[in-house]
């Protein structure tokens, strides 16, 4: 099993760092922004383009296997555009290792540290959700009848499917992603997505401290360290957000809390300080990914980014700032308005 977790970083993390590249020049981001940008970036560009591809396809009812190569084969695309980029990844390589000092406070440390130890109880005492039956069932079922959602989870039945879930299959995702391993969508939810997903939630969370604490590496650290503290040590209840990531890092609603909603925390803290054009897109294409995780996600996203941009654009008496916020919610507003469609 340590070989099929090592190849599902690699393929997630690397081909997501290729991907962050291309996109930061398709946008033209300044080009300071760094290897850690470019993962997380990569990482929601991965799932807006899977939320844009698997909601015609599942209207479509679309064979799983069919849309698992159109998916790779855009994935790949856009991986192949991030190695033109190689220049860049090369000057960031440096940049990393000559100034890996840098990263070494005390507060990063003690946040690496802490990280190993949520891993390696993760690793060794799962805990088992009952919310599994369905979601990671529904993995399941679309590897073994080659069906996206036109089979019933629970009782394996065929017939239509559930419209409160349907515009945010996050479960596809790491059945895609089994694809890749061999092994079954329940192991890669259990076993193998806590590796990914927990790197990849402080990953957001160091970016958010670098955006907090511009001028200051060792509080920086201290943040990190404190953000990882919270989710070991803060958590009361097993449906609280700080316990998603400690004990159910593979549910799409534990996703969109531990990582979507800071990344877009973070996304907003960008946008509102410049106020470009590629700031907002790039945050557009954070509220796009998040309606892949969880259907709150299509209601919450533009929740949290719409009140934290009018407040903003009022404070700075800006109407571009909300026009801007206005497009980033786009996604979520189109998605939304198709959901009460759907289901009324």
């Amino acid at each position: 099993m340590r070989l099929e977790i090592l190849v599902t970083m690699t393929i997630f993390f690397g081909g997501s760092l290729l991907t962050g590249y291309g996109v930061r020049r398709l946008l033209r981001f300044r080009q300071e922004e760094g290897m850690l940008f470019s993962v997380v970036s990569g990482v929601m560009a991965w799932w807006a383009l899977m939320e844009a591809v698997l909601v015609p396809m599942t209207m479509k009812h679309a064979a799983f296997q069919t849309f698992s190569r159109v998916y790779s084969g855009l994935v790949l695309l856009s991986a192949a555009f991030g190695l033109c980029c190689y220049r860049e990844i090369l000057r960031d390589v440096r940049k990393f290792f000559g100034e890996a000092r840098q990263y070494l406070t005390l507060g990063h440390l003690a946040a690496l540290a802490l990280m190993l130890w949520q891993l390696y109880f993760l690793h060794h005492h799962m805990y088992l959700e009952w919310d599994d039956t369905y979601y990671v069932n529904l993995a399941n079922e679309a590897v073994r009848s080659n069906q996206i959602y036109w089979v019933y989870p629970e009782t394996g039945s065929f017939g239509d499917f559930d419209k409160r879930y349907v515009l945010s299959l996050w479960p596809v995702f790491y059945a895609w992603l089994s694809g890749f391993t061999g092994v079954v969508p329940t192991i890669m939810a259990h076993t193998i997505l806590p590796w990914v997903m927990i790197p990849l939630a402080y990953m957001v969370y160091e970016l958010i401290g670098r955006q907090l604490f511009e001028e200051d590496r060792q509080l920086q650290g201290m943040f990190l360290a404190l953000a990882v503290m919270m989710h070991l040590f803060m958590s009361g209840e097993h449906t609280a957000g700080l316990t998603f990531l400690s004990i159910t890092p593979w549910v799409g609603k534990g996703v969109l809390a531990t990582v979507l909603i800071p990344m877009l925390f973070y996304g907003v803290l960008r946008a509102v300080k410049s106020e470009t054009c590629q700031e907002w897109i790039l945050l557009g294409i954070t509220c796009l990914a998040g309606c892949l995780l969880s259907s709150m996600g299509i209601m919450l996203t533009p929740v949290f980014v719409g009140v934290a941009v009018f407040l903003t654009a009022v404070q700075k008496k800006s109407v571009k700032c909300l026009l801007g916020g206005i497009g980033a919610c786009a996604p979520c507003l189109v998605l939304g308005v198709y959901y009460i469609y759907l289901t009324h």
